[in-house]
């Protein structure tokens, strides 16, 4: 045993210097005194060849007692042809690998339902499309495993749910599929699972490759359409909206999240967080269009345009004025607490969606010899990239007004077809 040349009273009387200082106790433990004031036990020792340092503890936490004993613990190592400080680097990642799994184990008792409205409050909630999806997760996902605990929850269960949504609406299914994609994600991130279940699964395994939507409504749909809203059980609200998308193109839920005082007269500004794009549009109403927000006027419910039928103080979602539109093309037997009417909307060119009335918006305008660029400024698509949108930037704000106004004098006359009156004001 080496002679030691520390005592207690010594340690807890070294002062700082201006630089480091070791001070020896033998056997190759040392204390490291830092200008800071700091002192660190270490260890120095030679093993297979190589020198090395092993830091033994910091004091006063390690008293010189403990230093000592876990230096003979390390020489005893050495004699056993074990490198102390490997030994201890193992050890430590062993412990925090321990503690990674009992986390994981402890989050893995959460529910399913528990970590999804973890993930809804941090992202969802804050997402333009989450309250669509969450009420589609609550309606067809929570109830079936919201209860089981979510690293037992399978794939297998999943599935179940996902194939129940296709049979009905597989563009929603393959929705439904990458939200949970990216929620299972969050989660492995933060180590409340080790795995996600549906990693193999793709879009064609749920919904299937969805074809995008060319359906345009020619004037005589637009006419029927026209004679069966007032008759389908909709809503004269809901009826307004649908109008006011065919007649501006606007996308329907910036229609439902419009607000009163987006509207100043005949001009209807869409706020950038309510447009796809992030980008302020304004839309110069028509008289067709002018009518509608009228109409949405004589049944004014606070700041929303169209206030929520089933929440105070909210507006409606387009979620459940699509749901109407499909309720009422079906063409089936009554779905329990869905309406009668299943096919009170349908269409000879076949089903159609509140989108489709955007899309025909567009394709009329071009029938009526509208410019394309003047097109794509009517329905506030994205700026094209690289030197395009770097210099042109004129915005075609006054040609889209005449655009709108012109599309509106032609729904004017298709409106009057469908109502068997004769007399069309010719007005914007």
């Amino acid at each position: 045993m080496a002679e030691k040349l520390l005592n207690d009273k010594q340690v807890q009387n070294i002062k700082p210097e201006k630089r480091e200082m070791i001070y020896r106790d033998g056997g190759g433990l040392e204390l490291r005194v830092y200008p800071s004031g700091g002192k660190i036990w270490q260890l120095r020792y030679q093993c297979d060849g190589k020198r090395r340092i092993m830091r033994v503890g910091e004091y006063p936490h390690v008293s010189l007692k403990d230093a000592r004993k876990k230096a003979d613990k390390a020489h005893e190592q050495l004699d056993s042809g074990v490198d102390p400080q490997v030994y201890a680097e193992e050890q430590e990642r062993a412990k925090q690998e321990a503690a990674r799994i009992a986390k994981m184990e402890q989050a893995a008792r959460k529910t399913f339902a528990d970590v999804f409205a973890e993930w809804d409050v941090a992202k969802l909630s804050k997402r333009k499309d989450g309250p669509d999806l969450l009420r589609a997760m609550q309606k067809d996902v929570i109830p079936k495993v919201g209860d089981i605990e979510i690293a037992k929850v399978t794939r297998a269960d999943l599935l179940v749910c996902l194939d129940t949504v296709s049979a009905r609406a597989p563009r929603m299914a393959n929705r439904l599929l990458t939200t949970l994609k990216t929620f299972y994600k969050w989660a492995q991130l933060r180590e409340i699972v080790s795995v996600d279940p549906l990693a193999p699964v793709q879009a064609a395994d749920v919904g299937g490759k969805l074809e995008s939507r060319d359906r345009v409504l020619a004037d005589d749909e637009i006419v029927d359409l026209i004679r069966k809203l007032p008759v389908s059980g909709l809503s004269v609200s809901v009826q307004a909206v649908l109008l006011i998308v065919l007649s501006t193109g606007c996308r329907l839920g910036e229609i439902c999240s419009a607000e009163w005082a987006h509207v100043n007269g005949n001009v209807w500004t869409i706020p950038a967080e309510n447009a796809k794009n992030k980008k302020e549009h304004r839309i110069t109403l028509s008289g067709f269009a002018l009518a509608q927000f009228s109409v949405l006027q004589e049944i004014r419910e606070g700041v929303w345009c169209v206030p929520s039928p089933k929440k105070i103080g909210d507006h409606q979602t387009r979620l459940s004025i699509g749901t109407a539109i499909y309720d009422r093309q079906t063409q089936k037997a009554q779905r329990q607490g869905r309406t009668a009417a299943t096919d009170a909307l349908t269409l000879n060119g076949g089903r159609w969606t509140a989108h489709d009335l955007r899309r025909t918006c567009a394709s009329g305008m071009q029938e009526l010899g509208i410019m394309p660029a003047v097109i794509d400024a009517v329905l506030n698509h994205k700026e094209s990239k690289g030197v395009t949108k770097i210099y042109q930037r004129y915005d075609y704000s006054k040609e889209a007004a005449d655009a709108w106004a012109k599309w509106g004098r032609h729904l004017a006359g298709l409106r009057a077809t469908a109502t068997g009156d004769n007399v069309v004001m010719i007005t914007g």
